[in-house]
């Protein structure tokens, strides 16, 4: 439980931009391959809202990947973020405009750190809805070479 809570506030604290990347490491150029994997990750993650596809958000996550939600519960591994993010899709619909933008991106070893913001845009009940926010995601390089989630949080705008 405490590692969770420490995550949770390291978490926060970079979204809320409290901690900077490393300077050696803002130079976005240098960081290759995982960047254009992320960059990849970060557009199936604005197709899946485009689409509705509550499968291709949890194909993101590594195995044992975690999302925290909003209300402070989180949801590990594809079966418990598939159940989650359904009726989270489900309820927005089809054709939500979705933005998620790097401001910060770090790596060390195998793990890289990514920070950004967000903007979805959709219809609720015929009244449009826009939310905003940070994020914080942690990604980690499989053992296939592949980078998963390890773990994403968002921090909407209040």
């Amino acid at each position: 439980m405490k590692r969770t809570t420490s995550l949770l506030i390291v978490a926060a604290a970079i979204a809320n931009g409290i901690f900077a990347a490393p300077p050696e490491n803002k130079d976005q150029t240098t960081l290759g391959e995982p960047r254009q994997a992320i960059d990849k990750g970060n557009a199936q993650w604005i197709e899946a809202w485009d689409k509705a596809d509550a499968g291709l958000i949890a194909s993101l996550f590594a195995n044992d990947g975690v999302l925290l939600g909003r209300n402070g519960k989180f949801f590990k591994g594809e079966e418990q973020i598939l159940g989650h993010m359904k009726p989270v899709l489900e309820s927005a619909g089809k054709g939500v405009k979705a933005t998620v933008t790097t401001v910060d991106l770090w790596l060390d070893n195998d793990t890289a750190y990514e920070t950004g913001r967000y903007s979805y845009s959709y219809q609720e009940n015929g009244k449009p809805v826009k939310e905003e926010g940070r994020y914080v995601t942690i990604w980690k390089r499989q053992s296939d070479g592949a980078w998963k989630i390890a773990m994403d949080m968002g921090v909407p705008k209040s």
